[in-house]
């Protein structure tokens, strides 16, 4: 092969590869802007305080691009939408479930020890909730004790 012939066959590989390369990136960038579109409704969503459909929205994220950082910024968005101090339906115990599945699915993401912190946050104030149920029940039964002892002493 003569050395025109190499660069002519040089050139219109280069040209197959860079089309074949120009196709697959078209394709991540068509997913790219699906993903983001979605994920920019549901940060609008949450603005407007609109958490359940915000929370759909994340999770049509995570459905139609699993795997991926899409998916990372949605599940974590969904765990700090129930911690969100505007939520009125905010649920401590779901954002804990959300915050570990985002542990174990995500390792390497930025955001792992905030959601770790998050996580312990959550389940020491769910505990501490709990114990104040229980010594609040406790208090109305020594309540109830004692307004019978007073009964007794006074001959009711």
């Amino acid at each position: 092969m003569n050395r025109v012939n190499c660069i002519v066959l040089a050139v219109v590989l280069l040209s197959m590869l860079t089309a074949g390369i120009g196709c697959a990136t078209f394709s991540v960038q068509k997913g790219d802007e699906d993903a983001s579109a979605k994920m920019a409704e549901a940060q609008n969503l949450l603005r407007k305080s609109d958490y359940a459909h915000a929370i759909a929205e994340f999770r049509k994220v995570i459905q139609e691009h699993p795997n991926t950082a899409w998916a990372a910024n949605a599940k974590y968005g969904i765990a700090m939408a129930y911690v969100s101090a505007n939520n009125r339906h905010k649920d401590y115990a779901v954002a804990v479930a959300e915050f570990d599945e985002f542990i174990d699915q995500y390792p390497k993401d930025e955001r792992i020890s905030e959601a770790r912190n998050w996580r312990h946050a959550l389940k020491v104030l769910l505990e501490t909730k709990k114990e104040n149920d229980r010594l609040n029940k406790n208090i109305e039964k020594l309540k109830q004790l004692d307004v019978r002892q007073e009964e007794k002493r006074s001959g009711k």
